[in-house]
């Protein structure tokens, strides 16, 4: 059950909000958009194709000190701001969601997300996306508040105690809509079958496409540093100018690099290309999904958009067999 909220109406949510959260939305940034801390409703781009970077950098910084030490004292740090994402599309959203199954108990991820709030808006997807074939194009309670464009309104929908609160605020209408789903619906560009892809993956594993995409692919890890989902970090201590003073770390790291799976000894479990960029896939679409019952991937096509050598995941996710 919804409401309806007028556009000119949002700015008074926003302000409701910004009186207690940190406000993420999306920020128009020369030719890309960001998300990115706003003060001002004015700033606000909802009606954007997608982000540059997803919201996970905000859920597990590039760089998040987990305790810092001075001398023989020891202080873990847990996160005390309270974020709120205004006007998430649904995959992303999704992709926080997704983002609970593996850090739920992490103190330092979990500290960040009780805080949270997420208001969720509806999008039009583009070329590049998929959300559909990955089962994110469905509203769930990863969202405290949806806001569905309906003419010249939108349409709130709480799926938490927190969009609730919201929810019963006087901007809000009190005529209610009833909506048994809400979803993005569109026809995609290469509709794809997940679930069989995560069995073609291990039955066909010598597929000629990993050689094929190995040559082309640069390693440079954009695809894995946009994706919503890609979570690999690395722990690093760092001492200071007096050595017994310094932080533990925890940075973003990507499975793409060489380094990535080398250890004691100097051996490497996937010394090749072709190795790391296959595991990416068999990660994100049969042992992700063996674990959570879904796939680490919700179709943004970040990795699609922003590939220098224009390699295109559902392509190859298409020779697999996936359709």
């Amino acid at each position: 059950m919804g409401k309806k909220i007028k556009k000119e109406n949002l700015k008074k949510l926003f302000e409701d909000i910004s009186k207690e959260y940190k406000v993420i939305a999306p920020v128009k940034r020369e030719d890309d958009y960001v998300l990115m801390e706003v003060k001002d409703f004015s700033q606000v781009a909802l009606d954007y194709p997608t982000t540059v970077l997803p919201p996970k950098k905000f859920l597990l910084p590039y760089k998040d000190t987990i305790f810092a030490f001075d001398g023989g004292e020891f202080k873990e740090t847990i996160p005390e701001e309270k974020i709120a994402f205004f006007g998430l599309h649904l995959c992303d959203v999704n992709a926080i969601g997704r983002l609970d199954l593996v850090f739920w108990n992490d103190p330092y991820y979990r500290a960040r997300r009780d805080k949270m709030l997420v208001v969720g808006i509806s999008c039009k997807p583009s070329e590049s996306c998929f959300c559909k074939s990955t089962g994110a194009n469905v509203l769930t309670n990863a969202c405290d508040l949806y806001l569905k464009a309906e003419g010249d309104s939108y349409v709130g929908f709480s799926m938490t105690e927190k969009g609730r609160k919201l929810l019963s605020q006087l901007y809000f209408g009190p005529e209610t809509v009833e909506e048994r789903e809400v979803r993005v619906e569109y026809e995609e560009k290469i509709p794809l079958d997940i679930y069989k892809i995560g069995k073609r993956i291990l039955e066909d594993y010598n597929n000629p496409i990993w050689e094929e995409t190995a040559k082309k692919c640069l390693a440079c890890t954009n695809c894995t540093l946009v994706c919503p989902l890609c979570y690999c970090y690395d722990v690093i201590d760092e001492t200071f100018v007096v050595p017994n003073e310094g932080q533990r770390v925890r940075c973003w790291d990507s499975c793409l690099l060489l380094s990535f799976a080398r250890v004691a000894g100097g051996h490497n479990f996937r010394k090749d290309l072709k190795a790391r960029y296959r595991n990416v896939y068999t990660h994100k679409f049969k042992t992700f999904v063996d674990e959570f019952g879904v796939p680490s991937c919700v179709g943004c096509g970040r990795c699609v958009t922003f590939c220098p050598a224009d390699i295109d995941l559902r392509e190859n996710l298409s020779k697999l067999g996936g359709v």
